[in-house]
């Protein structure tokens, strides 16, 4: 899905596709540590957690972005959420399938789910089994997309970004006063405050940078990059899974609210390697959701002595561009196709409102 045309941000897509891949290379590198031959050292290991944060950013600033158009009424939260819905959903439930006939075939034999624990996993609501690992990020877009969509009816991106925020903060507040359990850990992690970030970077970028020369240049990308590559040497953490709690969104959160600041002074892309990057972003949702299945392949080679005894610095490429052609693959042959079919028919059902473009 892409933003209207004239309003493409191609450094955000970029950034898109780097965050995927350092999602990407972090568990491959966990994977790796479980061969004879492991050589990632914990920083470089745990830092890939953060390409998390940076969606955490991007999302919430392409939602506010594409929400309040120059020229066009703001989307309602009925469309905002459908449109929402439609992009997550099919998807992830083609790839939730595709993992439970994975664990049926004797794979995973460490995550059986009961049938309750599989229908609260495909809902995205919060819980401590999941269907696909990485799919906790999921349940936080989807409780972002209902608090802004509440917003949406005021009309005006100022008002929707300061109310998100406040119920982000008063949602934390109060969820971490429940009972201990799944909904008081969901609610007492303060990372849904990076999607806050990205609403207030897209307040600023539509007052400031539209038209105008954004005051963040590209190169301090570079910096945030360093930042999210030293914190774990500089906070404590318990696994290479990532950083936790406030450490982890002032250690990864800021940082990442500077790289994507900075993306927007990148234009259209010029020469290979970026055309590749904007590409890889269009794919980074069916690459994030597809690689989990690389990964299980690659934990499967490493029982094999000849492989865990083998160089894991030659072998880490080789799966990151496995899963790479795996993920644009799905992307291109399910994703796109899926998107087109379910567009197509809500525009010709006249139960639904008429949807604006959004990423």
């Amino acid at each position: 899905m892409q933003p209207n045309a004239a309003r493409e941000q191609y450094g955000v897509q970029m950034l898109r596709a780097i965050a995927a891949l350092a999602v990407v290379v972090h568990h491959a590198l966990e994977q790796s540590n479980g061969a004879k031959t492991a050589f990632s050292p914990d920083w470089l290991t745990t830092s890939g957690a953060s390409g998390v944060d940076i969606f955490f950013v991007i999302s919430g600033f392409i939602m506010l972005y594409t929400s309040f158009q120059p020229g066009r009424a703001p989307t309602s939260p009925a469309a905002f959420l459908i449109r929402r819905g439609t992009r997550i959903y099919p998807m992830y439930w083609i790839c939730c399938l595709a993992m439970l006939a994975t664990m049926a075939i004797g794979f995973m034999q460490h995550n059986r789910l009961k049938p309750a624990e599989i229908a609260t996993a495909l809902a995205l609501l919060p819980s401590a089994k999941l269907i696909i690992n990485v799919s906790w990020t999921l349940i936080y877009e989807v409780y972002f997309y209902l608090v802004f969509a509440l917003t949406l009816k005021f009309r005006s991106a100022v008002t929707s970004a300061i109310v998100t925020t406040a119920l982000i903060a008063l949602f934390g507040l109060v969820g971490g006063r429940l009972a201990k359990g799944e909904f008081q850990h969901f609610f007492a992690n303060p990372i849904p405050c990076e999607f806050a970030l990205g609403l207030w970077i897209a307040v600023a970028f539509m007052r400031l940078g539209e038209g105008r020369r954004w005051p963040v240049p590209a190169v301090l990308a570079l910096l945030g990059f360093c930042m999210l590559s030293w914190a774990p040497l500089l906070v404590t953490h318990r696994d290479t899974a990532g950083l936790e709690g406030w450490p982890r969104v002032l250690a990864w959160g800021l940082p990442s609210a500077l790289i994507v600041a900075a993306s927007l002074s990148i234009a259209a892309p010029t020469h290979a390697l970026q055309r590749l990057l904007v590409l890889l972003g269009d794919a980074s949702y069916g690459l994030y959701l597809a690689h989990p299945f690389v990964m299980i392949g690659y934990a499967r080679m490493l029982h094999i002595a000849a492989v865990s005894q083998a160089p894991q610095t030659a072998l880490i490429p080789v799966v990151v561009v496995i899963s790479v052609i795996v993920g644009v693959a799905a992307h291109l042959t399910i994703e796109q196709p899926l998107l087109r079919s379910i567009r197509r028919w809500m525009r010709r059902d006249s139960r639904f409102p008429e949807i604006p473009v959004q990423a």
